[in-house]
């Protein structure tokens, strides 16, 4: 037989079985070899906002829990501006809770916002009389409640009419103030639009309502007020990542009920009248560096002052600095920061004591919030450390002292503390503290952090002339010299 003759049947059922076995084989290699892709995928996110027909809706959700603890404070207790005595407060602690439920709905130009919140405070005594309402008692009312009509373009135009948020520059004159119990949202008419590369914006708030407001919304006989008021307007130009340049112009005018009256001469000076702010601010942020340095004066008049009213003549300025070090361990970051407000002298002329109006909290002055920007002025720096990711390790360190002796020391929530007797010293104290800040979770964020303020000698004068203290038998009262402040807090925000 010739070679390659005709093959056999046999022959090809062989060469058959050997191609399936290669073929088998060759499957198996590249299942092997493949990546699995499809098991190593992860679920697809759920989406932030959901189509509703022609309407886009945005869900949102917050619950945050804190606990506060504060050691001898300066601004509990003893005796009040109409000279009431209290106990001595040497304990003071709270747990906050506050949660918030919200629901954004947008179709072409029309936003419209609803956000309600439940605040509530448990604990005796309410460490920095931020929360209004006894303690116990909860809060449950809209936090925003707005509707917008916006334009399409990237600069964002809009005219918005409502309850909401409002932040300008840094928030030392015009800030939320979240840290607080209950944070702050304003009922407010806002524009914004730009004119070449200046984006400007316009605000109308109503602070307090005017009083009465007839029968079916309050007491008809009460006295005509026409409660209170904040205009103000915002032009900012964006030269350069490191400079822009922000110009305020803000009007309060006051005739309100007297709900915040404590016996202050602080309380009385913003009761009635009218005071004009004037702001600049200079801010920039790239290559790891950061700053804002901002100016402000105030002039008016506190109409509740004297029986003719008191020329209101103020000023403050700021100024801070911080460096990010990338390529150092544990990527510090650097910060410098310095404040100056002018302080009234308790002279019968004119008023001299700045007011920052609607301030932020728990951020220029330190972690206690026993200073504002007014009648003070400090120094302070810290430093802040990532030992991990998504965790943050601040210390710090800060000096205060009254701008004038003979004014009022005013916490950070606009409260006076007290007033120190003639002759007394400017010296507030020295404040150290530290922070920590973890996300275990990217909804979670867990935060605690610690002050100590080591009265000065001014501090402790005020606190012993309000009675905050200890009592001697020769019925001389001796503060304290330190104040301890501890929280932590626990936050879970959607998405």
């Amino acid at each position: 037989m010739l070679r390659g003759g005709p093959t056999t049947h046999a022959t090809k059922r062989r060469r058959g079985a050997r191609a399936r076995l290669l073929a088998g084989l060759a499957s198996l290699i590249g299942l092997a070899t493949t990546p699995r892709r499809a098991e190593a995928q992860q679920p697809p996110a759920a989406p932030e906002k959901i189509a509703v027909g022609d309407w886009t809706l945005s869900p949102t959700m917050q619950v945050r829990v804190r606990g506060e603890y504060r050691r001898d404070p300066s601004d509990l207790g003893g005796l009040d501006f109409y000279g009431r005595l209290s106990p001595r407060v040497r304990d003071a602690w709270s747990v906050h809770s506050r949660a918030r439920l919200g629901l954004g709905a947008e179709r072409g130009a029309l936003r419209m916002q609803l956000t309600l919140q439940d605040a509530r405070a448990l604990g005796s005594p309410v460490p920095t009389a931020s929360f209004q309402g006894a303690p116990g008692i909860g809060v449950l009312a809209p936090y925003e409640a707005f509707g917008e009509v916006h334009s399409q373009s990237a600069r964002g135009s809009f005219v918005r009419l409502g309850r909401q948020v409002v932040v300008w520059g840094e928030g030392r004159l015009v800030g939320n103030a979240d840290f607080s119990p209950r944070a702050r949202s304003l009922d407010a008419l806002r524009l914004k639009s730009w004119f070449g590369p200046i984006d400007v914006e316009a605000l109308a708030v109503l602070v307090e309502p005017p009083s009465p407001q007839g029968g079916a919304f309050g007491d008809a006989s009460a006295p005509l007020r026409s409660g209170t008021q904040l205009f103000g307007a915002l032009g900012k130009w964006a030269i350069d990542p490191l400079l822009a340049i922000e110009l305020y112009a803000l009007a309060r005018v006051s005739r309100g009920a007297g709900t915040e009256l404590d016996g202050s001469k602080w309380s009385v000076a913003r009761l009635s009248g009218e005071t004009y702010t004037g702001a600049l601010r200079v801010s920039g942020e790239a290559r790891g560096w950061s700053y804002g340095v901002e100016g402000a004066y105030q002039l008016g008049r506190a109409a509740s002052l004297q029986l003719e009213g008191t020329d209101i003549r103020a000023w403050a300025a700021s100024g801070h600095v911080a460096k990010k070090l990338e390529e150092v361990a544990l990527t510090p970051t650097v910060r410098l920061a310095a404040s100056y407000a002018s302080g009234d002298d308790g002279g019968t002329g004119t008023y001299k004591q700045f007011d920052p109006l609607l301030p932020d909290v728990q951020r220029f002055h330190g972690q206690t919030d026993l200073f504002a920007w007014s009648n003070m002025m400090d120094v302070g720096g810290s430093v802040t450390l990532v030992p991990w990711t998504f965790t943050t390790f601040t210390a710090g360190y800060r000096y205060a002292r009254l701008a004038e002796a003979s004014g009022e020391w005013v916490g950070a929530y606009l409260r006076s503390i007290g007033r120190a007797p003639a002759g007394a010293s400017a010296d507030l104290g020295h404040e150290l503290s530290a922070a920590f800040a973890w996300k275990p979770w990217t909804p979670l964020e867990l935060r605690a952090g610690y002050s100590a303020l080591l009265y000065g000698d001014g501090a402790r004068a005020i606190m012993s002339a309000q009675a905050r203290g200890r009592r001697e038998p020769d019925n001389a009262v001796y503060a304290s010299p330190i104040g301890h402040y501890a929280f932590a807090q626990a936050t879970l925000d959607m998405p």
